[in-house]
């Protein structure tokens, strides 16, 4: 017997839900990001700290993660997030001496530090929930860091909004995409 979450509008549902979610997670982080004015320690914590919190909490409450493998999914996600920004930064001018500086080199850094971050929490959800679809999270973490021009050259609010509501979004859908099917007992 299949559950509801199996079937095609339950799989529909269920992507619909996590994105919804990232989003929210997404325009959070931006807004306490924005609040803070850019505090650059804050870039490197409350994005990966706000998803993981969320997601952490929706697992748990999904009962596919134990309180304590939650907690690790949050400082995960919050050190993913930390090194995708590493990456981005220190990337940044490497790819830019290559393909030249503007919105191909930012996009590019991005990719690279999406596909790091998006990785790495990839690995640490595998070791967490025991996922077989983790190459689905790190090509969306790579795709959606090619939003990156979207948070550098969109100005301090419109920009950080959208880019933090499209890439947790995504990577909130991939994620969905990504989970083991709960069959009916």
């Amino acid at each position: 017997m299949r559950t509801a979450e199996q079937s095609g509008g339950g799989k529909r549902l269920k992507l619909a839900r996590f994105a919804g979610l990232g989003a929210l997670t997404g325009a959070i982080a931006a807004g306490v990001l924005i609040a803070i004015d850019f505090n650059w320690a804050s870039l490197y914590v409350v994005p990966g700290l706000v998803f993981g919190l969320a997601f952490g909490a929706l697992l748990h409450r999904q009962r596919l993660l134990r309180s304590g493998r939650a907690a690790l999914y949050v400082a995960a996600a919050t050190l993913a997030n930390a090194a995708a920004v590493v990456t981005a930064m220190q990337s940044l001018d490497t790819v830019e001496a290559i393909v030249g500086s503007g919105r191909l080199g930012l996009a590019l850094s991005g990719v690279i530090a999406g596909a790091v971050g998006g990785g790495l929490l990839a690995g640490a959800t595998v070791l967490l929930l025991r996922i077989a679809r983790w190459p689905l999270l790190v090509v969306a973490g790579a795709l959606l860091g090619a939003l990156l021009p979207i948070l550098v050259e969109g100005g301090d609010v419109i920009g950080t909004v959208a880019f933090y509501i499209l890439w947790q979004g995504g990577y909130a859908a991939a994620l969905a995409a990504s989970l083991p099917r709960v069959e009916a007992i």
